[in-house]
This record gives structure tokens, C-alpha cells and sequence, in this order.
């Protein structure tokens, strides 16, 4: 399971800083348990690494993106019962 797998209704993860000065990101951090769900992060440019700006974990930065492109992509069931839905109504309407 991926650090960002969530289910639906859940807060996903977004970038509450870009860092593009030659700053070395902070010593790792731990996740202990899991507990954090890294819902902000740190990017830092110029190492091309993301931080968890919480926990201060580092994080794969192709999760983080594939994580933050899921708010953008609909959600499967809830398009197909309104699909199903509009088909219904055409239906009763006779269109």
C-alpha cells in the first residue's frame, strides 16, 4: 500500500511550499506507526525531493503526484450512477 492510497472522501495531499533556495531539507523525519497521513507537503526544487511538512518524512515524489492528479479524475461509481440516473430520466420522459 502507498503512502497516499485513500478512500473516497478523504483529503488529499497538497503543496503548502515550494523551496527553491540551496537549503538542505531537514534530517528525515520518522512516520511512526503510520499515524501521519501527509496531507502537506514541502517541495523542495532544487534537491527535487518532496518532505512531508508535518512528520518531515520524504516522500516519493511520483506518489505525491499521482496522489494530488486523483482530486482531478472523477470518481468511477459516482459517474456511472449519474450516467445511469440521466439514462433513467430520458427514459420516464420518453426523450
Amino acid at each position: 500500500m502507498g503512502a497516499f492510497e485513500k478512500t473516497s472522501g478523504e483529503t488529499l495531499a497538497r503543496i503548502i511550499q515550494f523551496d527553491a533556495t540551496k537549503k538542505k531539507p531537514k534530517a528525515e523525519g520518522k512516520d511512526t506507526q503510520g499515524k501521519c497521513d501527509h496531507k502537506d507537503v514541502i517541495a523542495y526544487t532544487v534537491f527535487r525531493k518532496v518532505h512531508c511538512a508535518i512528520c518531515g518524512v520524504e516522500l516519493d515524489p511520483f506518489d505525491v503526484l499521482v496522489d494530488m492528479l486523483k482530486a482531478y479524475v472523477p470518481d468511477i461509481d459516482l459517474e456511472e450512477k449519474r450516467l445511469q440516473n440521466e439514462t433513467e430520466k430520458r427514459d420516464r420522459d420518453g426523450s
